[in-house]
């Protein structure tokens, strides 16, 4: 991955705390903060969540791009360099359910 694959959109058209893009690309991420939102899992979309605490974040991209799966492991760990948090643990479940039990980290960034 090159740092300069991504970055964060000028223009949110879209109701998330962020949207980190790719360079000539259709690709979107959108970035959700679990704290300060009722963030709900949209149709046709493919999430991630992430966890740095104190902060929990969602990360959403549309079934209809077909590089979204393969980018948005990419784009996550680019966003938490972006925003200094490189210990962020990315996570399959929604940790705000998970936060008795434990969650189980896809991988970490």
């Amino acid at each position: 991955m090159k740092d300069n694959e991504f970055y964060l959109s000028a223009e949110i058209k879209y109701n998330c705390l962020d949207v980190v893009k790719m360079w000539g690309t259709d690709f979107e991420l959108k970035v959700y903060s679990l704290i300060d939102t009722d963030y709900e899992v949209a149709e046709n979309c493919i999430e991630l969540y992430g966890e740095s605490k104190p902060d929990l974040y969602a990360f959403e991209v549309s079934l209809d791009d077909g590089l979204s799966y393969d980018y948005m492991n990419d784009a996550i760990r680019w966003y938490a360099n972006h925003i200094n948090k490189p210990d962020m643990e990315v996570l399959r479940t929604d940790p705000r359910e998970d936060l008795l039990e434990g969650s189980m980290p896809t991988s970490e960034i």
